[in-house]
């Protein structure tokens, strides 16, 4: 994996590291998972005595356990069953492939997009964040005639450690659709990298 400076920093309740290399990316919609549910769930995990008997990273994995179950049951507007506004945020991925990231695996739910890329220049992790968040809210507002928010402030990023923990993510990337009940198998989830036509 490519080395660089590390530099951790945390915006509201979940970690960030800038660095080049390959990370796994999690951004959601706005309403996907609203904050008073997150803020009731850190409360649990930080009051319960089981919570106290852990550490701050087994406490913040169970967090994303409970995002990550939540909003697999499609909780929120899921502006993204929109082919339209799909197709808007896939684009947007491949725009600056192998520019400013090479795109290993991704995956569109409809309230939430993994990805996972290996970072190619300087541009930070934060800046690639907000040219997707940007161009596509601006665009998928158009096309659905409305105004507003359309991406939540905060997203998941993990850099990835060794092969082991990559396959794992792609893994995980492409079942989602089906651990979430959109398909039976990920290479029929037409917004994925693991999508594959048959050929007729």
């Amino acid at each position: 994996m490519p080395n660089g400076s590390l530099d951790d920093h945390c915006r509201n309740y979940l970690p960030h590291i800038e660095r080049k290399l390959c990370q796994m990316i999690t951004f959601r919609l706005y309403d996907s998972v609203p904050s008073s549910v997150v803020k009731q769930w850190k409360e649990q995990l930080n009051s319960s005595r089981a919570g106290k008997d852990v550490t701050t990273e087994e406490r913040n994995r169970r967090l994303l356990t409970l995002i990550d179950n939540y909003e697999d049951a499609g909780y929120g507007s899921c502006l993204l069953r929109d082919e339209g506004a799909a197709e808007i945020v896939r684009d947007s991925l491949y725009y600056y492939n192998e520019k400013k990231y090479r795109l290993l695996a991704w995956c569109l739910m409809p309230n939430h997009v993994h990805v996972l890329i290996l970072q190619l220049s300087d541009t930070p992790l934060s800046d690639i964040l907000h040219g997707w968040r940007s161009y596509t809210s601006r665009r998928i507002n158009k096309l659905m005639h409305r105004t507003g928010k359309v991406w939540m402030t905060e997203y998941f990023d993990r850099f990835i450690r060794d092969p082991k923990h990559f396959n794992t993510a792609v893994k995980y990337i492409h079942n989602n659709p089906v651990k979430a009940g959109l398909c039976s198998s990920p290479s029929q989830y037409r917004w994925s990298s693991a999508y594959q036509v048959d050929d007729v």
